[in-house]
């Protein structure tokens, strides 16, 4: 008999329904709420995790504060943080909280998501020890390989500290498969995985120094944006818009997208903010000797990350990369402009291999990059642009206008101009395909309508062109993406919202030649995705979440579908105690995959690739016996019918003690 899962579709009870007081929430909960309807990359939200951590301890001065910092905060966008700083200039400092009301687009529900970590009076107190010490550990026993040394476990240990305006902070991490080791010849010691950093950092004219693992973000990205991030639809209007935050410090661990050396800001006046760095460190790097001079040279860089088979650890570290920049930021009462630019040494050099999609990509040694950016307001729109790339290579444009629509809309026109020689080796503009930015025009529009209370249209539309052959991607082609969604809140413990999306782009395949030759080529194809979501909190104990979803692909020769169903629980009979449970149907064809959020560890969401037909079960236990611990169990079960059940299991663990 067949495996089943039972579905449990509980129907709405007002009378027990009630919206949960702040005062009731943890200190987690008060993060998650945070990050609700967050999608970022693992690396991008462990740092904004760690940030919102620090900032409930320390709330963040309205009275303070640049835009870039405001704009780090989930859910304000850079416009809505220009906009705060702009009335704080015009009309003085904020005396209260909700002082934050009288700033045009501000809503009450965004100042009760916030609250806990922006004040208007800093606090006196005296510094005091404060941070955390966190051990994560996952077994995944269908990872099991003969062929990798290490255990199918994923081990993590983490630790920050901050005294005043002092801070430290190291990470250590092998994954799946990676064994422990201490191999100098590798840069292997234990861990695989090491970063960390020391920080002093103050609001006096030296702001930070900065000396281990950082990361930088300025402008819009197009030329230094070292942290990766997902660019997602869910916020139509604000998706394109990027306030750079400037030089951060890192702990993280994404293995590839950040700087080891040292690092500092100067703030010489209350408009002008200087940043100097210079990093050393090695990256993975597949090496080939060269034709011409034979000599050795790097033919690809790979970024997973993994080093687990011999061929992975001999690439370990081959390449080293010296880098050498900073960046100017003059604030005014119109906005911002800057200037970054970098000086990247790679040696060996980089040499990649004579295929179609890598003549133009860079070669040699040296690489110097710069960029200029600014952020201006339109009355109530705002206006962003950069322009930036290597001498000697066509440069590179992306620019944004974003703005009110009458009383009930926001809009933004967001374009991308990106030649095919272009080159940015640290660059990550909005929206890229896949890969360096390069090779690519687009434009892109978004739109959010409030036709009434408790009803929010979102949609967004985006078109570009790749102009020159990519990996997998034989012709230049065209695409387009198209996103709508509807959402209702008829009660403040209901929503629910309807998506659709339809994306025309192409695809690699095969068609007949003379003979029975075959010629490689590139071939349309349409996707089609709708979803139903809905979440019912029925009180501050218990609450629901249902998703329906049906994606459609079609191909010249081949056409695939997919569904899935899941109904999640979320229980929390005391302050430390915390259940989920969700349980997931699913059946799709092979090529298809269905990606479904989950929640992960330490507020973090993870992304399930389901395809085939079969069911996903997960639990996640939260325990906090004392106020300073967090204790966390999640297990996942999927059984999927092929040839019969096949059942894969994941245990994760982690435990976190706060300190201070």
């Amino acid at each position: 008999m067949r495996p089943c899962v039972l579905i449990l579709l509980l129907l709405p009870m007002p009378v027990a329904a009630q919206r949960i007081a702040p005062d009731t929430l943890s200190s987690l909960a008060l993060v998650e709420a945070a990050l609700e309807g967050i999608t970022l990359e693992p690396a991008a939200l462990e740092a904004l995790v760690t940030w919102l951590e620090e900032r409930r301890r320390d709330p963040l001065n309205l009275n303070t504060a640049s835009a870039a910092e405001l704009s780090q905060l989930p859910g304000l966008s850079p416009q809505l943080a220009r906009q705060i700083v702009r009335h704080r200039r015009r009309h003085g400092p904020f005396t209260r909280l909700s002082d934050l009301l009288l700033v045009e687009g501000f809503s009450a529900s965004l100042l009760h998501r916030l609250r806990p970590f922006v004040t208007v009076r800093p606090e006196q107190n005296k510094p005091t020890v404060s941070g955390y010490v966190l051990q994560r550990l996952d077994y995944l026993p269908h990872q099991t390989d003969k062929a990798y040394p290490g255990l199918p476990v994923r081990l993590q240990t983490r630790l920050r500290l901050r005294y005043g305006h002092l801070e430290t902070a190291l990470t250590l991490e092998n994954d799946p498969g990676e064994p422990f080791r201490w191999d100098p010849a590798t840069h292997t010691y234990g861990f695989d995985h090491l970063a960390g950093f020391v920080a002093w950092r103050s609001a006096g004219r030296l702001r930070q120094l900065i000396a281990g693992d950082f990361s930088a973000r300025f402008g819009s990205g197009l030329t230094l944006w070292s942290l990766p991030t997902i660019d997602s639809y869910q916020a139509a209007v604000d998706a394109p818009l990027r306030q750079g935050s400037g030089l951060m410090p890192y702990s993280g661990t994404d293995e590839n997208r950040y700087f080891r050396g040292l690092a500092l800001t100067l703030a010489p006046t209350s408009t002008l903010m200087l940043s100097l760095f210079v990093s050393r460190r090695r990256l993975d790097a597949r090496l080939d000797t060269l034709a011409a001079s034979q000599q050795t040279g790097v033919v690809s860089l790979p970024t997973t990350g993994l080093h687990r088979t011999p061929a992975e650890q001999r690439r370990k570290g081959m390449l080293r990369n010296s880098t050498l920049g900073g960046a100017l930021t003059v604030e005014h009462a119109y906005g911002q402009v800057g200037l970054v630019g970098y000086i990247v040494h790679f040696a060996p050099p980089l040499q990649r291999s004579p295929l179609l999609h890598n003549r133009h990509a860079w070669r040699g040694r040296t690489a110097r990059t710069l960029g200029f950016f600014s952020q201006f307001h339109l009355g109530q729109a705002l206006l962003s642009a950069e322009i930036g790339g290597t001498p000697g290579r066509p440069p590179g444009v992306v620019g944004a206008l974003s703005g009110p629509l009458g009383r009930s809309a926001r809009g933004t026109l967001a374009c991308r101009y990106l030649p095919t020689r272009f080159f940015s080796p640290y660059g990550d503009p909005f929206d890229t395909r896949s890969g360096a930015p390069a090779g690519e025009i687009g434009c892109y529009a978004g739109l959010e309508l409030a036709p009434a209370p408790g009803w929010q249209l979102s949609a967004a539309f985006d078109q570009y062109q790749l102009s020159w052959p990519r990996y997998g991607q034989f012709w230049p082609t065209t695409g387009r993406i198209h996103w709508l969604r509807l959402t209702v809140y008829p009660r403040p413990w209901l929503k629910t919202y309807l998506q659709f999306r339809y994306d025309l782009a192409a695809y690699r395949t095969e068609v007949p030649g003379p003979a029975v030759a075959t010629f490689k080529a590139t071939a349309p194809e349409h996707y089609l995705s709708l979803r139903w979501h809905g979440t019912y909190t029925f009180s501050p104990m218990l609450h629901l979440e249902s998703r329906l979803e049906y994606a459609h692909r079609l191909r010249a020769t081949s056409r695939s579908t997919g569904w899935l169903f899941y109904q999640g629980l979320r229980w929390r009979p005391s302050s430390w105690l915390q259940v989920d449970v969700r349980l997931t149907a699913f059946s799709s064809a092979p090529s298809l995959l269905l990606y479904v959020p989950e929640p992960g560890l330490r507020y973090s969401m993870s992304l399930a690739a389901l395809r085939g037909q079969g069911q996903r079960a997960l639990l996640r236990l939260q325990l906090r016996p004392l106020s300073h611990l967090l204790l966390q169990l999640r297990h996942t079960k999927i059984m999927v019918e092929t040839m019969g059940w096949n059942i894969q299991s994941t245990w994760q663990f982690l435990l976190l003690w706060q300190i201070g």
